[in-house]
């Protein structure tokens, strides 16, 4: 039954694969379209220059360029005031998440009750698959909770390393 469902997986992930190709593919011919036509206008305009004027043309634009390179290069060694971006300290939200290191430091005790009530929780757990629909229970309950009976377990270890120590 999985193998079926696999199967249609594929096929709608080939159908927007083929979707996404052809989007991708008339972005790049609007693309070519507009570059053509504006390659063309620039030839049309620019059709009655002679070759002196080209160069012209060309040394102009060096000159400029390379005179702007020039004067930011210049100007960012001979500046003394720099524009320097302000440096603001981050304050710590109240609502943050503790990280490992913090979450060490707590010492947070687990009494003989609460360590009980998840014994017999998991002895509950643990009957309900015994019968027929108590497992049609027990999967619902670890459908809407995957990792409960993980929990349950670092529970009852964090409980029996209380008294290691």
């Amino acid at each position: 039954m999985l193998f079926s469902f696999k199967r249609n997986n594929e096929k709608v992930s080939d159908k927007t694969d083929c979707f996404k190709g052809n989007l991708l593919q008339q972005f790049d011919e609007a693309n070519l379209r507009l570059q053509y036509k504006c390659a063309h206008w620039l030839e049309r305009k620019t059709a009655h220059l002679s070759r002196k004027s080209w160069i012209v043309i060309l040394i102009c634009f060096i000159v400029f360029t390379s005179g702007c390179s020039i004067y930011v290069m210049i100007g960012s060694f001979s500046e003394t005031t720099a524009s320097v971006i302000p440096i603001t300290p981050f304050a710590k939200s109240i609502n943050t998440m503790r990280t490992g290191d913090e979450r060490d430091k707590i010492k947070v005790s687990i009494s003989k009750a609460e360590f009980e009530k998840t014994v017999r929780f998991r002895k509950y757990m643990d009957s309900l698959g015994r019968s027929p629909t108590g497992k049609k229970l027990q999967d619902s309950i670890m459908q809407y909770r995957p990792g409960l009976l993980d929990s349950l377990t670092i529970v009852e270890n964090y409980y029996h390393s209380q008294f290691k120590n």
